[in-house]
């Protein structure tokens, strides 16, 4: 059965059908839809005699996992990653005879003469879900929807700005509006500043080489583009927002690379496009920085943000030990 956009959310919640097969070319999107159904079945991740993820399987390695009994009881789901077209007889056959677990098969792009699809989408008891990008002329107006939603107004102009920029692929755009709202803290509007400032490339200036040199563990070096960047008239605030930036793609990033893609694939979904000059130093930081410690980096220059806008506090002296403080932990990743 072939799903409408409009019915996706609520199915997400609540499937009523044993078997969904989840395609098309936005690769992040499949994944966390992926991750939601799992999650739509109480306690199944967390017990693995429950879940199974199996990755490019062959035909009977999926019937033997989709018809396995639970050993403690409670509902299964087996979730199968990079989904292909010899798994079409397999399939079939689980319509004739639908299991009890429920089975999640993720796919890239599948063309319209695909077995695989044209089975899910004709055949009873199996959901067909397609996961596009969002068009390039809608993402204005969903961006102020979406960031409407959790309470935070933007303006036009600003919106405009952020569509050009990012991604209309659903991973990268949900984790970027997550980064937003998270700036917009207690004010709860976003202007054409804050956006370009946030999203932007931080460019070869000395504040630039600081946060290069501290996302990459260098100390030396952060301290003494740090000062040549004060020199220069940079303040901290200014600073701290293009370490913002940089975490933000960063962390679009690092989320990519935990669902799979290998550094190069995550750079280059990177936007705005990371400068060549600049690429060997990103692919360090991927490496030095993952997911969790990403977040953890971002939380620490927005509380950086908000002290350096504090009058009793030194602000020159807190965004260093900020900057410092991420090159030493960069540093020790690295000697990992």
């Amino acid at each position: 059965m072939k799903f409408e956009a409009s019915r996706v959310e609520a199915f997400l919640k609540a499937p009523n059908a044993r078997l969904v097969l989840l395609h098309g070319p936005d690769a992040g999107l499949v994944a966390e839809r992926g991750l939601a159904l799992a999650r739509s079945v109480p306690g199944a991740l967390n017990d693995p005699f429950r879940f199974a993820e199996l990755s490019n399987p062959s035909p009977d390695m999926l019937l033997a996992e989709a018809t396995a009994a639970s050993l403690g009881g409670g509902e299964r789901v087996v979730r199968v990653r990079d989904a292909h077209e010899p798994l079409t007889k397999s399939l079939e056959l689980l319509t004739k005879s639908p299991p009890d677990a429920l089975v999640i098969l993720e796919a890239g792009e599948l063309t319209a003469k695909s077995k695989l699809r044209s089975l899910a989408e004709k055949a009873p008891g199996i959901v067909s879900i397609a996961c596009y990008a969002i068009d390039a002329g809608r993402l204005p107006q969903v961006i102020t929807a979406r960031l409407r939603a959790q309470g935070v107004s933007i303006d036009q102009d600003a919106a405009a700005w952020a569509a050009q920029n990012l991604s209309g692929e659903e991973g990268p755009l949900g984790q970027a509006l997550e980064i937003l709202v998270l700036y917009a803290g207690a004010e709860k509007r976003l202007s054409l500043a804050d956006v370009s400032s946030l999203l932007a490339d931080g460019g070869e200036t000395s504040v630039g080489d600081a946060i290069d040199a501290a996302l990459t563990g260098d100390l030396a070096a952060t301290d003494k583009a740090l000062s040549l960047a004060y020199e220069e008239g940079a303040s901290p605030v200014a600073l701290v927002r293009v370490l913002l930036s940089e975490l933000a793609k960063l962390r679009l990033a690092a989320s990519a690379m935990a669902q799979g893609a290998s550094a190069q694939e995550a750079m280059a979904g990177m936007r705005p496009p990371v400068f060549f000059k600049r690429q060997p130093v990103v692919q360090k930081m991927l490496r030095l920085w993952p997911l969790r410690a990403v977040e953890q980096a971002l939380q620490a220059a927005l509380a950086a943000e908000v002290a350096c806008k504090t009058t009793h506090i030194p602000d020159d002296d807190y965004c260093r030990q900020t900057l410092l403080a991420l090159a030493s932990r960069a540093r020790s990743a690295g000697r990992q």
